[in-house]
């Protein structure tokens, strides 16, 4: 029921390998595609999207975030996005928010949580060949500066989007995750977006109520105890005019 030293560790190399990747200047083709060339991430962990109606400062943005089956090595149970923090905050860019916790934070960078407040008209989970079945999304919450990564000579920040799912995905099984309305950043650039996927441990299911907490993934903190959280792959988000 404990979280493997092995695992723990990759999901930390995992995170470390992409925040390096950050601190190169990649280039980029086919925007708004998911078609990266020269990333910086390996070839394996690039994982593809979609944006619809996107582009700098976009008010009403659709991403279409996917996971190819042979991604999804066990049943999915929580999907955490994590996005670094110069894409912005939870509130810059996501609508229908409500602070939970830590609201009042004074710190350089605060650990503030926000939840959604009707998290499934803004977030869809659909699953299987093209996507056509869905599963409905419980407390979907936003973590802001959640987890530090440091290479030895740059630090990035993350903010994380923990999304449980109320009935597991099925192993090798294609999943898309879909956010809507986001307001993208006016200033463009590239974000790099880091997939984990949350396995339940416990027999009664981590998430039988619509207002159940998500699982902590964090390398740190996580309650491995509970889940069993594996990193399997990167979203390179290009936003340009």
């Amino acid at each position: 029921m404990l979280f493997s030293k092995t695992l723990r560790n990759r999901l930390i190399a995992g995170l470390a390998a992409a925040g390096c990747a950050i601190a190169a200047t990649p280039a980029i083709t086919a925007a708004q595609s998911g078609l990266t060339i020269f990333s910086g991430v390996n070839r394996p962990n690039l994982l593809n999207y979609r944006m619809d109606h996107g582009g700098r400062n976009a008010r009403n943005a659709r991403y279409r975030l996917r996971l190819p089956a042979n991604k999804v090595e066990s049943t999915v149970a929580q999907i955490s996005i994590y996005m670094p923090d110069y894409y912005g905050g939870a509130e810059e860019r996501f609508r229908d928010l409500e602070c939970v916790e830590n609201c009042e934070s004074t710190e350089e960078k605060p650990n503030r949580i926000y939840a959604f407040k009707d998290p499934n008209r803004l977030i869809k989970v659909g699953y299987g060949s093209g996507y056509r079945n869905s599963v409905e999304v419980g407390n979907v919450q936003i973590e802001e500066n959640c987890y530090r990564s440091w290479d030895g000579s740059k630090e990035t920040f993350f903010h994380c989007l923990r999304i449980p799912l109320l009935e597991p995905v099925q192993a090798r099984t294609p999943v898309e995750i879909k956010l809507e309305r986001v307001r993208n950043p006016w200033f463009g650039g590239t974000f790099y977006f880091h997939a984990l996927l949350v396995t339940c441990l416990d027999e009664e299911g981590c998430f039988n109520n619509a207002g159940d907490q998500p699982v902590n993934d964090t390398p740190e903190f996580a309650d491995f105890r509970r889940a069993s959280v594996d990193y399997v792959g990167t979203w390179i988000v290009s936003i340009t005019d």
